[in-house]
């Protein structure tokens, strides 16, 4: 009962800190996964510590944060946190688990200095994808193979004119604001990631259905039904895009670029 109950306040603990660790996953093989998802703007790794870019500019995997809260890593959260929650692939059969949002803890230096730091910086880096699902061009980065990745699976979905029409009403991608609520800057304004106005009410939102980061959340299980947009969060995941309705604090209609979690280089 003892052994029970302990393990039991460990669990708890470890959900209100942040997340349990990817399974089976060292630092070494985070920092080998970051350098195969973006060769582009990774050279190597520094043995068990850090990752170094084509630049010269060093990344530690261990920035020395220590025990902080989950909501704590959101605002600042190192390659350790941002490769600390295991993203599975496989389609949900049950909701996510309390503060199990993984992707949604992000190292902005690193994603700063790979998309670009500034508004100008990133405009520069920005492509104008065709968009198949709509016939229409949408804005995202072309670092990485970012814009690529978007364009191939636009052309994937089009082929299938019953899943088009899911995608066929982009919200958006590049938008440079912060988080709504918060004042850390959002992924949009790195033109790394898109929403929909998915149809049939599944175009879920945690804070527009009133949940509250503090507090349990209902999780809307029918997102996790829909035979069609497990087809579509797959394409998204092959070519390395998470989905945040994999999300505790699900957004449905957001698909971000994150090959480091997800995708064909470096699965998580």
């Amino acid at each position: 009962m003892i052994v029970k109950i302990a393990a039991a306040l460990w669990l708890s603990l470890i959900l209100m800190l942040g997340a349990l660790p990817a399974q089976g996953a060292g630092a070494r093989e985070h920092l080998a996964c970051l350098v195969r998802a973006y060769p582009d703007f990774l050279s190597s790794v520094q043995g068990e510590t850090a990752v170094v870019s084509h630049a010269g500019e060093v990344f530690l995997y261990d920035e020395g944060l220590g025990e902080r809260s989950f909501h704590a890593l959101l605002d600042r959260a190192d390659l350790r946190a941002q490769m600390s929650q295991r993203y599975v692939v496989e389609p949900l059969t049950e909701p996510p688990a309390v503060n199990h949002d993984p992707g949604r803890l992000r190292s902005n230096r690193f994603f700063r200095a790979m998309y670009g730091v500034t508004e100008d910086d990133v405009r520069r880096n920005v492509q104008a994808v065709y968009w198949a699902p709509c016939n229409c061009y949408l804005a995202f980065n072309g670092k990485s193979g970012a814009a690529a990745s978007l364009r191939a699976v636009g052309e994937a979905v089009a082929q299938n004119p019953g899943l088009a029409r899911y995608l066929s009403k982009p919200l958006g991608s590049f938008n440079w604001r912060k988080v709504a609520g918060t004042g850390r800057m959002s992924v949009h304004a790195s033109a790394a990631a898109i929403d929909f106005n998915l149809p049939d009410g599944l175009g879920r939102y945690w804070r527009w259905d009133g949940c509250r980061q503090d507090a349990v959340c209902k999780y809307p299980t029918a997102v996790l039904e829909n035979a069609d947009l497990k087809e579509i969060v797959r394409i998204f995941e092959n070519h390395g895009f998470i989905w945040g309705g994999k999300w505790y604090h699900y957004d449905a209609m957001h698909f971000e670029f994150r090959p480091e979690l997800v995708g064909p280089r470096c699965k998580g």
